[in-house]
């Protein structure tokens, strides 16, 4: 059942096996990315390395981790060569009321901001290949939904939203794949709006030390140093077919290898927090708490 998973997750992307090219190269090159608009920051999806820290009351099991801007789970402790899992675009609830983080940066005192992505590298390594979707609320309670891709510590690149539109509702497919001379793809596709993206890259020393499917808080870095922004509130967010490849060829879902839930919290509050695996492994819900 895994490795059927999997499987269908590369037919429904129409691709039989990974071709790295350049960055810049094949369909990357074609494909528009827009800014945002000018009032909203760049966004970044930092890595989890060294903002996450293990559950006071669970000292005994390790892989279960709090952290300020990730919830979710990750695969650990091998050498990953492709992650892939789907998720249905949630809707967002905003509110034109409330604080933001860093609103003393002219950054808006009310908007808010959730993206869900799968991903490599982050949890124990300071750079993070990613591709997903967010679901945004700006600071005058309008919701925004679009896709990206990042190569951290890059910031995210936004997809045209007239290219490539994601709505609530719509199944996303992510994929990024590797190989051992540090080409990357990068792969998004829209079941519902029958469009894919794939973007190329050349990377160095990645160490694709992880696998993740994550609800993030994104952040902004203004100087030397990222900070969360608000979460906004998604509601909860499914992952299916989640998969991983090791380098041996290992095939499996998110529970056949060792892996870490990964709760949102910082200050005594929780904000996002990650339900249990399915039976196979392959499928949670994450949901929602506080921004």
């Amino acid at each position: 059942m895994r490795k059927l998973w999997t499987i269908g997750g590369l037919a429904l992307l129409g691709m039989a096996a990974p071709m790295m090219v350049a960055a810049g190269s094949g369909p990357a090159a074609a494909a528009a990315a827009t800014p945002r608009v000018a009032a909203n920051p760049v966004l970044y999806h930092q890595p989890l390395l060294g903002r996450h820290a293990v559950n006071g009351v669970q000292l005994r099991h390790l892989t279960d981790v709090n952290s300020t801007n990730w919830s979710g789970y990750a695969d650990i402790n091998d050498t990953f060569q492709t992650v892939s899992g789907s998720w249905i675009e949630p809707t967002v609830t905003c509110s034109t009321g409330g604080g933001g983080l860093l609103g003393g940066l002219g950054l808006g005192s009310s908007a808010t901001y959730s993206s869900f992505w799968v991903g490599l590298d982050g949890y124990t390594s300071s750079s993070v290949e990613q591709t997903g979707t967010d679901a945004d609320c700006s600071r005058t309670g309008q919701p925004t939904y679009y896709a990206w891709y990042e190569m951290f510590p890059a910031g995210s690149v936004d997809l045209s939203t007239s290219t490539y539109p994601v709505s609530p509702g719509d199944k996303m497919t992510g994929m990024v794949m590797s190989n051992a001379s540090g080409g990357f793809a990068l792969i998004l596709a829209d079941a519902q709006k029958g469009w894919k993206f794939t973007f190329n890259a050349q990377g160095s020393g990645m160490a694709r030390s992880s696998a993740e499917w994550v609800a993030e808080a994104p952040s902004v870095c203004p100087l030397l140093f990222c900070s969360p922004l608000t979460l906004a509130n998604f509601g909860n967010v499914t992952f299916t077919n989640a998969a991983a490849t090791d380098v041996t060829n290992h095939l499996g879902s998110i529970s056949a290898f060792p892996d870490a839930a990964i709760s949102m919290a910082s200050g005594g509050t929780v904000r996002a927090t990650p339900g249990p695996l399915t039976a196979g492994g392959s499928s949670f819900t994450d949901t929602w708490n506080n921004s």
